[in-house]
């Protein structure tokens, strides 16, 4: 990836230009790619199609949750926007910022005058993109296919609910994208932590794991997510959880101060292969 023709940021349109710029480049690096394609944004529409249509000749029967009435088709929705949301603010984040951290790309990036606003935002830009095709994409689906039924009403619940749930999940994703020593680990190691989270959140169908174990899953950062998309899709209830929203404003703080506090922009090793190049060329005398 080339940054020859980024100038420096010294006034605002440079900077917006700088902006746009990398945030091109890392709409094409994703895009292309179709790892990421195939598990951040096809990875939830597929779970959705096959969960929506196990349960599509019951979609119109309403489940009871606590204070809310909500259609059987409505919660599989809310259960995959909860799991697409994870998938691209919590995964991808982690994932992403690892590898490009172990392969030098960040410690490239502070050898220039860009910003580091710039380099995270163009990556959170792309982030968000992607989070509102596959929301779309899977919208669509539900509404067409599968039973979904918007409720005009709760439609604003529904927006706040992904914009406070892309606030406070982005950043622990970033927090997480500190634990793998390398590239070639980060994809297990993230996954290892996403798939329990997303599945134990309940976003496909309810689990009991007894009392205390119950107890444990609802103060993670899932739970408080489906809270929330359930609400604002429910028929009847309440269509807003402050306390879901208070919780997962914790984790937000949580991984902020985290990500800020730990965060860096060079891996403590070398990117695969470099040592092993410099070592064989020391042998050599070349």
């Amino acid at each position: 990836m080339s940054t020859a023709t980024v100038a420096p940021t010294t006034n605002e349109g440079t900077f917006v230009r700088s902006f746009l710029l990398h945030v091109e480049i890392e709409f094409k690096d994703f895009w292309r790619s179709i790892i990421s394609l195939a598990f951040i944004v096809l990875l939830p529409v597929m779970f959705y199609v096959g969960f929506g249509f196990a349960y599509r000749d019951q979609s119109a029967v309403v489940l009871e949750l606590e204070s809310n009435q909500i259609t059987q088709g409505n919660y599989s929705y809310a259960g995959v926007l909860t799991f697409a949301l994870l998938s691209v603010c919590f995964a991808n984040v982690a994932i992403g910022l690892a590898i490009r951290r172990h392969h030098g790309l960040f410690k490239r990036f502070r050898t220039t005058p860009v910003s580091p606003l710039v380099v995270m935002g163009a990556f959170l830009a792309n982030a968000i993109v992607t989070l509102v095709v596959v929301f779309v994409t899977l919208t669509l689906i539900g509404t067409l296919g599968l039973g979904v039924d918007l409720i005009v009403d709760r439609l604003p619940m529904l927006l706040g609910a992904t914009a406070i749930g892309f606030l406070c999940i982005a950043p622990l994703g970033t927090a997480l994208s500190l634990v793998p020593p390398n590239a070639d680990s980060a994809v297990p190691i993230v996954n290892g932590i996403f798939f329990p989270l997303a599945f134990l959140s309940g976003a496909f169908f309810a689990l009991s794991l007894g009392e205390t174990a119950d107890g444990i899953l609802a103060l993670l950062p899932g739970k408080p997510l489906m809270a929330l998309f359930t609400g604002a899709l429910s028929q009847s209830g309440p269509s807003w959880d402050t306390g879901a929203m208070l919780l997962l404003l914790a984790w937000g703080v949580a991984g902020t101060f985290l990500s800020l506090k730990f965060f860096k922009w060079a891996s403590e090793k070398e990117p695969r292969g470099f040592t092993q190049r410099k070592t064989a060329k020391d042998e050599t005398g070349d």
